[in-house]
């Protein structure tokens, strides 16, 4: 049985100014109204105890710089003061006056968490197994109800393995050492069974291959090595020939550029030997008027120039001009000059024409050159391209075709070592499965030697716990509960041989239910003595849930006179609630609180802070 466990007071630090707030007290009600900030005080309470799964509000967040919590345990006095913006918390022993160093909240890997000091302050031990860990977070869902809480899941948000774990050791049902051999012989198990799985999946893919043996996989990687070797033999031979041929190519490619640019060559000479036969067209064009100039200079005039009539002869001696009869002695010299005239326009011409042959004639040979050029460019051409396509494309073809069946060859090559590997493989986790099954059958035996009759000693406790169970929640709705109990495998309530999952939340029997599970809680903790959890409570507003109206009143004072009969001198309750507890409550203490007067009175509205 764990000792008690009493808060005194808390203490909240705004702008260097410590505002307390008494807790001391075996029944102790903070009457709250709408604003009275009740959630704020205590899930700042147990942050200041470690917790991480609080959640602080912006009161705290923002105003305060610590808060500082006063609490009794058998050990003597403690304070556990938390710095807000550091998340660290500093436990003072005020009997002895030993301080602690600080601990973390969040600790990272190696250091110890201020929560753990909590739980041994508690008496409750902090483990942590491959099954699942015990921490102040899963402690306190067996102490602390908030109002987020009321008529909903009974643990929050903390995992089901750690939740499981937390309920067999507070209650006894394990100490440390037998919760770690069934942690260890779950793990185990859980090897066991992971490696036996993949033993078997291996088998399977295995079987898919046609169950080879170590012979046939030398048979296929022998086959598969010379055939990856030959095609890369043929693949070496082909690559020398098509360096051979891709030499050969080149240089035909060379000439037909060669003879291409001949072409282009012979064309522009032709080009220029054409236009070099304009001007010996023009000339001879000129000489041949010349020539007929010439010869109709060098004519008689038989006619007259005017009326083309015949000229008469002149019978006078010596020349005479045969147009006009009058003599004419440079006749004759005029006459020979005619004549020369005519001979030299007949030689120019001549000449013209010589020099015009001989241009067309050079015309043409360059013509004949451009076209003889152009089919040698054509044949050089169609000698490289029937190259390529006799001695080389179909070597590139069969190049590509050797490729690929030499990466063929060899991809099955690798098929088949891994295929062998795939064997070792199997054999290495037949080997780890028979070494897990081995550690998990031992696993298995340490801790059926240690359980001994857990089990029984699991269903008597569960037993009881109903027995305790029942006396609490059925008193708070005797009309709508007709049997209550724990069940002994999750050790969570059932109410009307129903779980609280499938409890109709609006008739408020969830919120109920989670009222009598932590009053049972506390029960168990004063009269089972192998509970290890403290006898406390905090309740935040837990009647939320119950809704309003006279049967909503009815169900919240039936609720209310439970807590006020279980309250006693050895154990302490807190409620932050706006009902009224039945006078006459042992060890009762109520101070009043609303939005005028909140429980941390030196604080800022929240509105104040936008």
């Amino acid at each position: 049985m764990a000792g008690k466990f009493v808060l005194l007071q808390e203490q909240f630090l705004i702008e260097g100014e410590w505002g307390a707030l008494a807790l001391e007290a075996p029944l102790r009600q903070l009457k709250t109204g709408i604003g009275a900030g009740g959630s704020t005080v205590s899930e700042a309470a147990f942050a200041a105890l470690g917790a991480t799964s609080v959640v602080l509000s912006p009161v705290i967040v923002e105003q305060c710089e610590a808060v500082c919590v006063e609490f009794a345990t058998d050990d003597g006095s403690w304070t556990a003061t938390l710095d807000v913006g550091a998340e660290h918390v500093t436990f003072l022993n005020t009997t002895t006056g030993e301080v602690h160093p600080p601990l973390p909240v969040r600790p990272m890997a190696g250091e110890r968490a201020a929560g753990s000091f909590t739980l041994e302050c508690l008496g409750v031990p902090a483990m942590e197994t491959p099954r699942g860990n015990v921490t102040i977070d899963s402690v306190l869902n067996l102490l602390y109800l908030p109002q987020h809480r009321a008529g909903r899941e009974l643990f929050g948000s903390v995992s089901a393995a750690d939740m499981s774990l937390t309920l067999e050791v507070c209650f006894g049902l394990l100490d440390e050492a037998s919760a770690r051999l069934k942690a260890q012989s779950t793990a185990a198990q859980g090897r066991a069974t992971r490696d036996a799985t993949a033993v078997r999946k291996a088998v399977e893919e295995r079987q898919e291959h046609g169950l080879p043996t170590s012979f046939d996989l030398d048979m296929e990687e022998e086959r598969h090595t010379k055939a990856a070797d030959r095609h890369a033999a043929e693949r070496l031979k082909l690559t020398q020939e098509l360096d051979q041929r891709y030499g050969v190519q080149t240089a035909r490619e060379a000439a037909a550029s060669r003879g291409l640019q001949g072409s282009s060559d012979a064309a522009a000479t032709a080009d220029r030997a054409q236009q070099q036969t304009t001007s010996p067209l023009e000339r001879r064009a000129l000489a041949r008027q010349d020539l007929a100039a010439a010869q109709e200079a060098a004519k008689p005039r038989t006619h007259c120039p005017d009326c083309l009539q015949p000229l008469q002869g002149s019978s006078r001696p010596g020349p005479v001009c045969p147009l006009c009869g009058q003599p004419d002695p440079n006749l004759p010299a005029r006459q020979a000059q005619r004549a020369q005239a005519v001979e030299q326009a007949m030689k120019a011409l001549q000449s013209a024409d010589t020099e015009l042959r001989e241009a067309q004639r050079a015309a043409e040979q360059a013509v004949d050159a451009r076209r003889r050029a152009e089919r040698e460019a054509v044949r050089l051409a169609g000698l490289a391209s029937t190259y390529r396509a006799q001695e080389i494309t179909p070597r590139e073809a069969a190049l590509l075709s050797v490729n690929s069946a030499e990466s063929e060859a060899k991809a099955k090559l690798e098929a088949v070592r891994a295929r062998r590997q795939e064997l070792a493989r199997i054999a290495e986790l037949e080997k780890t499965a028979q070494a897990s099954a081995r550690q998990a059958d031992a696993a298995k035996k340490a801790w059926a030697a240690a359980e001994g009759d857990a089990q029984e000693h699991r269903k008597q406790t569960a037993k009881q716990m109903s027995q305790i169970y029942a006396d609490l929640v059925i008193p708070m709705a005797p009309d709508k509960i007709r049997n209550a109990v724990i069940d002994p495998k999750t050790l969570t309530p059932k109410i009307n041989n129903r779980a609280l999952k499938q409890l109709a939340r609006s008739a408020g029997l969830v919120t109920i239910a989670h009222v009598a599970y932590h009053l049972m809680v506390l029960e168990a903790a004063r009269s089972m003595p192998l509970v290890v959890l403290p006898r406390h409570q905090w309740f935040d507003s837990p009647l939320d849930g119950l809704g309003g109206g006279s049967e909503g009143e009815r169900l919240a004072h039936a609720v209310l006179s439970v807590c006020a009969t279980t309250a006693g001198s050895d154990a302490q309750i807190v409620l932050t609630t706006p009902q009224t507890l039945p006078a006459g409550a042992v060890g009762l203490l109520t101070t009043e609180h609303d939005s005028t007067q909140p429980l941390i009175p030196h604080a800022r509205p929240e509105s104040d802070l936008l």
